[in-house]
């Protein structure tokens, strides 16, 4: 996780409950964004309409819900890291 939180660092992290933390990266004057929620076991990665907006079940172009790898995955050498910061720049693309 430490190289999630090294990457991710052009934004603001808060932890708004004791399992979850959220990373919101907006910038000055730009009218979209992407947040990243890091929950239990997954994490959801979303391109967002400000700094309150939401997607509840939206379309996979603007909210992924991220979870471990699987066995196959992981013995490819697959991380959960390098999971959530593929779907971030995706994500970025679409912000």
């Amino acid at each position: 996780m430490s190289s999630l939180l090294k990457a991710l660092n052009q934004g603001t992290w808060s932890r708004p409950t004791d399992k979850s933390a959220v990373y919101l990266e907006s910038a000055p004057g730009d009218q979209w964004g992407i947040r990243v929620t890091l929950i239990d076991y997954y994490a959801k990665v979303e391109a967002v309409d400000g700094p309150k907006g939401v997607w509840y079940k939206g379309p996979e172009r603007y909210c992924s819900t991220i979870y471990p790898p699987n066995f196959w995955e992981r013995i490819k050498g697959v991380t959960l890291e390098i999971k959530v910061m593929a779907a971030v720049q995706r994500k970025r693309l679409v912000a």
